[in-house]
């Protein structure tokens, strides 16, 4: 690449009209605020002139400063300073690394900005080049499941899902999930999490437990989805957001684990029955599936402990708790 004839290149007033809106071939911005930058602008003006490359028929795409032509289409400006190079001494792949070097230096690229990196490089370079040389520049772990990843991130996901994956509303690993299931589910499913805010944890539960009923009953996940309970849920206006996520979660932990949550229902009737202490907790193992169980208890000095450990040896019925799959409960 001839940097010399890129830092040469005159600095030209270029007509906003003969620059298109689309993104083009080299840019790799996504989900980003243009009000920001639209500040800057008007403040201080346009400190970093864009890179346009010309073809043959004078027809120009935009290399770099995507955003910063938005920018002063957003504020109606007439023309932009831009350079332009002649397509004719630079190759598509030189002009998508000036974009990707350019863009590195300045920021960190969104997981979805990521994807589009690598869809780009993967026109041009072998999977062994990206592999060494790019996506250790993008902050990835140079495997080719997390290739394959992004590429899907890039080409498969819908719009709606690559603005909630740029904000950090979704992890990879529930963009994972999405990915893995059939294409017509993963709206609905993205829908109830955006919809209900679900946070991260939330997230993979609510995949997780409609995934495995979809399986055991033989039903599609779009049409577990469409079940009156659910609806049901969704419509209570008596309910806050929160509330609701929470609904949703439990009722699909009863559909999945339908004895589990009987027991864990009876457990805790039993320990509610035993009128423990203030500030002391028993919790059951988890799925009740190691004979070991938690006692908790929150003191502030050694008096206080004693009273406890003393009032907790006075509890009838104590001896008693344990498995309710056990004890026939």
């Amino acid at each position: 690449m001839d940097i010399q004839k890129i830092a040469s290149a005159d600095i030209q007033p270029i007509d906003l009209k003969r620059i298109d809106d689309l993104p083009g071939p080299y840019c790799m911005s996504f989900g980003f605020e243009l009000e920001p930058l639209v500040r800057s602008v008007k403040r201080v003006g346009l400190v970093n002139s864009p890179l346009l490359i010309e073809d043959g028929k004078g027809t120009l795409k935009v290399v770099s400063g995507y955003r910063r032509i938005q920018a002063a289409k957003s504020i109606k400006w007439d023309h932009i300073p831009c350079r332009v190079l002649q397509e004719s001494e630079f190759s598509p792949l030189e002009c998508l690394l000036l974009n990707l070097h350019e863009n590195l230096a300045t920021r960190s690229l969104n997981n979805v900005e990521k994807g589009m990196a690598l869809s780009h490089l993967n026109s041009y370079l072998s999977l062994n080049e990206i592999m060494k040389d790019y996506m250790p520049l993008l902050d990835l772990p140079s495997r080719e499941e997390t290739f394959y990843l992004f590429l899907k991130i890039e080409n498969e996901l819908d719009e709606k899902i690559k603005v909630y994956l740029a904000q950090g509303h979704i992890s990879l690993q529930v963009v994972r999930m999405l990915l893995n299931m059939e294409t017509v589910s993963r709206s609905p499913v993205f829908s109830v999490i955006s919809n209900l805010k679900f946070n991260i944890n939330q997230q993979i539960q609510l995949i997780n437990y409609i995934v495995d009923i979809s399986h055991v009953i033989r039903v599609p996940v779009i049409e577990l989805l469409k079940e009156q309970t659910l609806k049901n849920i969704f419509l209570n206006n008596s309910l806050n957001t929160p509330q609701k996520a929470k609904a949703v979660l439990r009722l699909l932990k009863i559909k999945r684990f339908p004895t589990l949550t009987e027991a864990e229902k009876t457990f805790n009737k039993m320990v509610s029955s035993l009128n423990l202490p203030k500030g002391v907790r028993i919790d059951p193992p988890l799925f009740f599936e190691s004979p070991d169980y938690r006692l908790e208890i929150l003191f502030k000095e050694g008096k206080e402990l004693r009273e406890k450990i003393g009032r907790l040896f006075k509890i009838d019925g104590l001896e008693e708790l344990g498995n309710p799959w056990e004890r026939g409960a």
